[in-house]
């Protein structure tokens, strides 16, 4: 899978967390989106990095992580369980970009 791939994958990824934004998806949804995450990451860092400026591997590091911490907080939040700690983690990622 090339860069331009995985990049497509983190827009829908993204579009379907705006649209949760709006309306709750299902815990089934949230848990196969951070499966999806999961194998992106892989997938990311099985891939050749030759000839790909780092500026934009990072933008799909950070796209990475800040996708795993939104999710994690959506299904905790559906499950009525603290997310401060994960939302410290997204802020500490955000001051880190």
């Amino acid at each position: 899978m090339s860069i331009g791939q995985i990049k497509t994958d983190i827009d829908q990824l993204e579009r379907t967390l705006f649209i949760y934004s709006l309306q709750p998806l299902a815990i089934e949804e949230l848990e196969q989106m951070q499966e999806i995450v999961k194998a992106l990451k892989e997938v990311f860092l099985e891939t050749c990095f030759e000839g790909i400026n780092v500026a934009e591997l990072e933008e799909v590091r950070f796209k990475l992580a800040e996708i795993s911490y939104s999710i994690i907080i959506a299904i905790k939040e559906q499950f009525h369980q603290s997310v401060t700690d994960d939302v410290r983690k997204l802020e500490t990622l955000y001051r880190t970009a």
